[in-house]
């Protein structure tokens, strides 16, 4: 039990029933009550999945800044001393979109790396065929100097001796960049169509993204079927349910799904004739009396002369299915025979076989488990299913057929008694408490009185002017309005003398500063509890900070959100791989096995999908992100560095930019200034040695000059 449903729990059926029994609709039902008893519905208060989706909306509201303001109202209303003086009118309650601002920060940073699948086959075939590419390289590098001896010999071009490094160093980095099998060339170029068909970096990784920021958890479901492709679908984390699990990256579950809320229209669209016209009109009862629906639909009918069927009032109904799936085990036996002529053979002989007795010849059972997947639509509310039986098409690990996965790829960033902790969830109590303080300060503001003076009377009074007798303290205050000048008697009757008796009042808002300094204390409470500084979030300007201190910020607030960054990683990984054991299973004769074969050639399909000519490739997934902001900069320094001191050519750092790997990149930096810095000095020695030999044709020229003129003279004498 996950949560108190208020009556008995639904059981699950028994898991060691023959495979006959586990495709009939009755298991399967059985299964999805159970299911369904555990979770609960969305209308009951204390069932698991009310209570999670209770913590999901409050997220996504805080997420988007529209929280409820009641309770903001309520507070004022409890802490104003002089309640209904109408100043709540003049309080704008419109949340400060902070939460948003910091959920924007961490998935904009994360999507900004734009991750990419770097597919390795790491079977022992593969290995081989990479090695023997890797010794094919090392044997050129060694022998790059007679290959070049030898084209120049011959004057044909037996290699590119661009694509051949000079030295072992630069053909480390060439195989690790470049040395891919054929297997894996096929295997990289259709999972990036993949992806690409999907529309999934732009679409689907985003959403993911946000949710694990927002909500902790993001789920993806792969489907694939040979005819409709392979599809990465969107699952709200709000209607997805499954097994108990500690596990972040829930890597042991048994059963999941998701619910999903249509119309009946489309449920007659996805069931079809697997119901009655009849049957869907029972759905419909309970769904109105469910969910309180017009019951004066349910006798309504026309007929539509364009799809020539007949429409009902009750279409519109919106009811819940569950699509759901479970792993199960089932037993697979085999019976090894020998035959009358000596030889053995295995022979498949279904789940319940039992060895025959007093056979003639020997004989033996062998049994093997197998992982299979069993799922289909429950619609809740009603003892009714839809397209169930065992799945077809399931991606398995060809090394490894015993096992099967499920088609929801799932990642939490911290998982406890089956609801995830997000970032916006540990910020909620400190952005209230902002927003409340903003509130106040507003209060304060629309309470503020406008600047006064104080009137002494006693000191205006017996004022004489003129002939015009004594003026009034009030003339004397028009006075002063008018003019800035006021009269007084600077002695009172007893000839003490007084202060001046009109003093101006400068009325500043009550505790403004104190607001201030509050509402800058909660706003350091969520930049501390979700990790993003200033210098990460770029708020604070350049000039404030060393370029040391940055860094260090940034790369403390990298770690802050690295749950949130690796989880995304993992989902991203358990996608990819899922799409590759998808496309080693399309048949030949399907209809998305030709439009893969016109996508990618068909040579690249017939490697990747080779079930008859050899063993399937096993392939390892590694998600590969762009070179972040920082490493990108230090790296064009040294680079511009280089350039300067003359230490690299242009083609050299256009190699090294193209690279998104920052260790590839430093790498080959290094190895290409050792070759530039070799080739100076190589061509330095050569210009000493030419200059020296020019010097000395000039000594041997101005000699034979002198000979010849000495010669010359002693033939003159």
């Amino acid at each position: 039990m996950y949560g108190k449903q208020g009556k008995k729990s639904a059981r699950f059926p028994d898991p060691l029933v023959p495979q006959k029994v586990k495709e009939g609709m009755e298991y399967g039902l059985r299964y999805a009550k159970a299911i369904a008893s555990q979770w609960g519905g969305f209308e009951q208060d204390n069932s698991l999945i009310r209570k999670r989706s209770k913590t999901f909306d409050k997220n996504r509201k805080y997420a988007n800044g529209t929280q409820d303001t009641s309770i903001y109202k309520q507070l004022l209303t409890s802490l104003d001393p002089s309640n209904g003086d109408g100043t709540f009118l003049n309080i704008d309650f419109t949340p400060v979109p902070i939460l948003p601002k910091f959920v924007r920060i961490v998935v904009n940073k994360i999507l900004s790396s734009d991750p990419y699948p770097n597919l390795e086959a790491v079977d022992p075939l593969s290995s081989s065929e990479k090695d023997k590419e890797r010794k094919k390289v090392e044997l050129a590098v060694k022998a790059r100097k007679e290959i070049m001896a030898l084209q120049e010999r011959t004057g044909e071009k037996i290699v590119d001796m661009e694509e051949i490094p000079e030295t072992l160093e630069e053909a480390e980095i060439f195989m690790g960049n470049n040395i891919k099998s054929s297997s894996e060339i096929a295997a990289q170029i259709a999972t990036n169509m993949t992806l690409k068909w999907n529309d999934f970096s732009d679409s689907t990784y985003r959403r993911c993204v946000n949710d694990l920021a927002v909500l902790g958890m993001s789920v993806v479901k792969r489907s694939n079927d040979p005819n409709h492709g392979i599809k990465t679908e969107y699952v709200d984390p709000v209607n997805f349910i499954h097994s108990f699990t500690d596990d972040p990256n829930f890597g042991d579950l048994v059963y999941a799904g998701h619910v999903k809320r249509i119309p009946i229209q489309e449920l007659k669209r996805m069931a079809g004739d697997q119901f009655t016209e009849e049957q869907y009109a029972d759905i419909a009862k309970k769904a109105a009396k469910k969910y309180s629906y017009d019951s004066s639909k349910m006798s309504s009918s026309s007929y539509d002369p364009f799809f020539q069927r007949n429409t009902f009032g009750y279409d519109e109904y919106m009811i819940e299915v569950l699509d759901f799936e479970f792993i199960s085990v089932d037993k697979m036996v085999f019976e090894e025979k020998e035959s009358k002529h000596g030889n053995s053979g295995f022979y498949y002989k279904g789940d319940s076989y039992k060895e025959p007795e007093n056979s003639v010849f020997k004989r033996s059972v062998k049994s093997m488990e197998n992982a299979t997947i069993y799922g289909g639509c429950f619609i809740m509310g009603c003892d009714m299913m839809f397209d169930y039986g065992m799945k077809t098409n399931v991606p398995k690990n060809m090394h490894d057929l015993s096992k099967a996965s499920l088609s929801y790829s799932a990642v939490a960033t911290n998982i406890q008694d089956m609801v995830p902790k997000s970032m916006v969830d540990s910020c909620v109590g400190f952005a209230d408490q902002l927003q409340l303080t903003h509130l106040k300060m507003q209060q304060a503001i629309a309470k503020a009185k406008p600047d006064g003076i104080i009137i002494d009377i006693e000191g205006l009074e017996n004022v004489q002017l003129g002939k015009g007798g004594e003026l009034q303290p009030l003339e004397l205050h028009d006075i002063y309005e008018q003019t800035g000048v006021f009269y007084y008697r600077s002695k009172n009757p007893d000839g003490g003398f007084q202060n001046p008796p009109i003093r101006e009042i400068n009325n500043n808002v009550r505790n403004i500063n104190e607001f201030i300094s509050l509402y800058n204390h909660y706003l350091r409470m969520i930049r501390d509890a979700t990790g993003i500084n200033e210098a990460m979030d770029g708020s604070s300007p350049k000039g404030d900070a060393l370029v040391g201190v940055r860094q260090q910020a940034i790369a403390a607030g990298n770690n802050a959100i690295y749950d949130i960054t690796n989880s995304s990683m993992v989902l991203f990984k358990k996608v990819c791989s899922d799409i590759v054991k998808c496309l080693q299973i399309l048949p030949s004769n399907s209809v998305l096995y030709r439009a893969y074969e016109n996508a990618i050639g068909e040579a690249n399909m017939k490697v990747l999908n080779s079930f008859k000519d050899l063993s399937m490739y096993n392939f390892g997934v590694k998600v590969v992100k762009e070179m972040e902001d920082i490493e990108k900069q230090y790296l064009e320094q040294n680079i511009q560095v280089s350039l300067s001191q003359k230490e690299l050519d242009i083609e050299d750092a256009i190699a090294i930019r193209q690279l998104k790997d920052i260790n590839q990149a430093e790498r080959l930096l290094v190895v290409r200034r050792k070759k530039r810095i070799a080739s100076n000095q190589q061509m330095a020695q050569q210009n000493i040695q030419a200059q020296a030999q020019a010097n000395s044709q000039q000594a041997q020229i101005a000699s034979q000059a002198k000979m010849q003129e000495m010669q010359a003279k002693s033939q003159i004498d």
